[in-house]
């Protein structure tokens, strides 16, 4: 979550102590980039039950940092073993509120393949937002994939509930040309277990008719850490 400046990653302002600290949510990024310096990564152990087979396992990891005050760099791949490529993205702060927490930032991605037999490299654009209060963070994502025609995005609500506990709650959504939209909704708890460390259990559902899977569990643990 953006340390954006002044350790302002994972939600915290130049008065704020450890203990204010609010989680990422499961898989919608940062609405604008980490602070220089400050790395957050999301391994994520994935139980995904298919529309006509058995559950399976697979495995996520974003990885989030900044490269300067206003540029930030991700890498992720939500579902390794079934995705044939994996996203590399910059991240243009270019509107930032006076404590550097909230703000917009158009995006630009590129797909590198990571299975044998894919070749090609997709370019994709997009936009996220991000809203931070000392109780809790809302972050938005949309990018938009030109020689598909091809949008996806998320929205995700953050609530600290107390100290060390926060509620999470995301919608992910995509839509092809000529296809149906398919919405998800993401529900989950997020624990604090030391300073770099929250660890997360989500669950996620499809709520419309259009589905890539029937059901996903997430396990999630969130480590953040800044180089000295």
């Amino acid at each position: 979550m953006p340390n954006m400046n002044n350790d302002s990653a994972n939600i915290k302002t130049s008065q704020m102590g450890d203990d204010e600290e609010i989680a990422h949510p499961f898989f919608t990024h940062m609405g604008i980039p980490e602070a220089v310096g400050t790395y957050s990564l999301r391994t994520s152990a994935l139980l995904t039950k298919p529309m006509d087979s058995k559950s399976k396992g697979d495995f996520a990891f974003p990885l989030e940092t900044g490269i300067t005050k206003f540029v930030g760099l991700h890498i992720r791949n939500y579902r390794f073993l079934d995705n044939t490529h994996t996203e590399i993205m910059f991240q243009f702060a270019v509107i930032r509120s006076k404590d550097d927490m909230s703000g917009f930032s158009p995006i630009i991605e590129f797909e590198i393949p990571t299975k044998k037999g894919v070749s090609r490299i997709n370019s994709l654009i997009g936009f996220s937002t991000a809203i931070v209060r000392s109780r809790f963070v809302f972050n938005q994502v949309i990018h938009y994939n030109p020689r598909e025609d091809m949008v996806d995005g998320s929205v995700a609500f953050v609530y600290k509930v107390r100290k060390g506990v926060f509620v999470v709650v995301e919608s992910l959504a995509e839509k092809m040309k000529n296809e149906k939209a398919i919405i998800n909704l993401l529900g989950g708890v997020k624990i604090k277990l030391s300073k770099n460390l929250i660890l997360g259990i989500g669950y996620q559902h499809p709520i419309t008719n259009n589905k890539e899977f029937l059901s996903q569990y997430i396990f999630q643990p969130d480590m953040e850490w800044k180089r000295q």
